[in-house]
């Protein structure tokens, strides 16, 4: 089901027997959109969860951006918090920029847990660790710093986050995808976005793929040490982790994390 909050595009889907106590807000990243999380949105709420997927402004008919190469990191995490604050605290996770976003939100929002799933990095860890994203960022150079809309080519976005789909599947999703922000890319690759890992009370849990050609399993590992959270990584997968065959594999193990966690961060708060 399609809604509305503060002027953002929202899936909703709701278990068949009565929802646990909090719901899930799915954040998406660079070139993305709700339609990322479909697989995730009926698989959680198959396990009793009401979740949510955004569409971040500028994307998928969401809160109109007249320029979207201007939009800033600041306008994103405004965007998922607007949608948090609505649903009254949900758990965050968030995929690659929204794998950011959540770790930002984790900070102001204290919610009750964040999953990270091969997420950029914040200010203070290095992100340019393959040759394939560091390559990207010299070819989209005037994008990132004219703040400019930014959209790789197709045979690109193959090497750097579509490597471990099936052909049909790589051209599907390409074709979903849409201009990203120079400026939030900015903000991110080389302003860096600080995230205050002493305000971050939740269980975090964030994961990590080893063929991941966007955010490199040794820079997440990283990620996962700064806020001293539990991490998983897998092999044989890349950045699109959410799409890729097995995906499954990966949402059950999410789903068993939440169920120990949630509990354990109750008690903490009691």
């Amino acid at each position: 089901m399609l809604s509305e909050i503060g002027a953002l595009k929202v899936l909703k889907t709701e278990p068949d027997r009565p929802a646990k106590d909090h719901p899930l807000l799915f954040v998406h990243g660079m070139w993305e959109g709700a339609w990322l999380w479909q697989g995730y949105l009926d698989y959680f709420s198959s396990c009793g969860y009401t979740c949510y997927a955004l569409n971040l402004r500028g994307h998928d008919g969401s809160r109109p951006a007249p320029d979207i190469g201007k939009v800033s990191i600041e306008d994103y995490i405004a965007d998922v918090r607007t949608v948090a604050d609505e649903l009254n605290n949900p758990v965050l996770i968030g995929h690659s920029m929204g794998g950011l976003l959540v770790q930002k939100l984790a900070e102001l929002l204290d919610p009750p847990a964040i999953v990270a799933i091969t997420p950029a990095a914040p200010r203070g860890i290095f992100a340019l660790t393959t040759w394939a994203v560091f390559q990207a960022a010299l070819r989209h150079s005037p994008e990132i710093f004219l703040s400019r809309p930014l959209m790789p080519s197709k045979a690109a976005m193959m090497r750097l986050e579509l490597n471990r789909l099936p052909p049909d599947e790589q051209d599907r999703i390409y074709s979903l995808q849409v201009p990203e922000s120079g400026r939030q890319t900015f903000d991110i690759a080389v302003k860096g976005l600080p995230v205050n890992a002493s305000e971050v009370r939740c269980p975090v849990l964030v994961i990590g793929a080893t063929e991941d050609q966007i955010t490199a399993a040794n820079m997440v590992r990283k990620i996962a040490r700064k806020y001293q959270a539990d991490y998983k990584e897998y092999q044989g997968f890349a950045h699109m982790i959410i799409l890729e065959p097995g995906w499954e594999r990966v949402a059950e193990d999410i789903a068993i994390w939440l169920a120990k966690a949630i509990p354990a961060c109750s008690r903490s708060r009691a």
